[in-house]
């Protein structure tokens, strides 16, 4: 069902648009007349009825042409302004222009403004008032609402305006003191171990799904990862062992950007695999109850740079197994992997 109500297009003028279109879209993204919250006011007046504020002499400051038709507002914190024109009209620069002003109006101090003839519609950043950062057609926009809510929503405009100053010491040139890991992949190049000939995980991919980068509060730089292997039953096992998130730290006081000085960074961890766990069948595992206590000691050493939003480089696994009752069951008692591959993780 289509946000805007039934109409005839051909016949509008620039109040049927404000009315018909603009205002049904404004609603269908969260904001209301009257919203403590997320504010829709229209036909907005100014008190200072020039474009700019500040000079000795008002008499200089050029008159203001109109007023904003729609003003949508995350009330103490954003505002985006909108501008409807008849739809017989095509959208020029001067129309561009004349948004502009009214959102850059010192009462007014939007981030955005969009403007829109009924058939088209622009949405520009302040910044930019030559090119649009986004251009859609009407019959566009209810496909495109779950992408225009998460980007002019409330609680999106209102995410992007509460950043905090980060004042902490930066990872390297270009970020802040933390950073969210938002993708990427890692690549298990080779695999060797003491219980098995051949693991069939030479070449398996896994998907990098988050974690961050971040300074610890001993000022070290510290890591987490978290996976998806490409083996639904290998997340079910490190979760059980408790492997999961990856965490790695290093000394170096900043991420390299050097390929050829990459970043050394380490972690080492024990678990614990106490009788009567529940395992799943993996390459690593026959699956089933567990029925002795296994211990795991697993050191990673990841050697990565910074290039661009990515950090990448390559790794080493490397966990032995204590299984004292292992001979039991006709194993050595001691038991290891060693897996050698390379990452790329996407910083945001």
């Amino acid at each position: 069902m289509s946000i805007f109500p039934p109409h005839d297009i051909e016949s509008m003028n620039e109040d049927d648009v404000a009315g018909e279109l603009v205002r049904p879209l404004c609603r269908a993204l969260g904001y209301s007349q009257g919203n403590p919250d997320a504010n829709l006011r229209s036909q907005v007046s100014l008190q200072y009825d020039k474009a700019f504020l500040g000079h000795k002499n008002p008499g200089k400051d050029p008159v203001l042409r109109g007023r904003p038709d729609f003003v949508c507002e995350v009330v103490s914190y954003t505002r985006w302004v909108v501008e409807a024109k008849k739809p017989s009209i095509q959208l020029s620069q001067d129309d561009s222009n004349q948004a502009h002003t009214y959102a850059t109006h010192p009462e007014i101090a939007a981030e955005f403004y969009m403007l829109t003839n009924g058939r088209e519609f622009r949405l520009y950043r302040i910044a930019k008032p030559d090119t649009p950062a986004l251009v859609w057609q009407k019959e566009e926009t209810d496909e495109l609402m779950p992408a225009l809510k998460n980007f002019l929503g409330p609680q999106a405009m209102k995410k992007r305006a509460d950043v905090k100053i980060d004042l902490g010491k930066p990872l390297a040139e270009g970020f802040g003191s933390n950073a969210n890991v938002v993708g990427g992949h890692v690549v298990y190049v080779k695999n060797t171990a003491t219980f098995a000939n051949n693991l069939g995980m030479d070449g398996l991919v896994n998907t990098v799904t988050g974690n961050r980068l971040y300074r610890t509060e001993d000022g070290l730089i510290a890591g987490e990862l978290t996976l998806k292997s490409a083996f639904a039953d290998m997340d079910a096992l490190f979760e059980g062992f408790g492997f999961y998130p990856l965490r790695f730290k290093t000394a170096e006081e900043y991420l390299s950007r050097d390929r050829e000085a990459p970043t050394l960074m380490q972690g080492l961890f024990t678990v614990e695999m106490l009788p009567g766990m529940k395992l799943p069948k993996t390459p690593l595992s026959p699956g089933g109850i567990l029925p002795i206590k296994v211990s795991a000691t697993a050191y990673t050493e990841v050697l990565g740079f910074l290039d661009g939003d990515q950090f990448k480089g390559t790794f080493t696994f490397n966990c032995d197994y204590d299984i004292p009752q292992g001979r039991m069951f006709g194993f050595n008692g001691d038991l290891n992997l060693l897996t050698e591959g390379r990452f790329e993780i996407k910083l945001g």
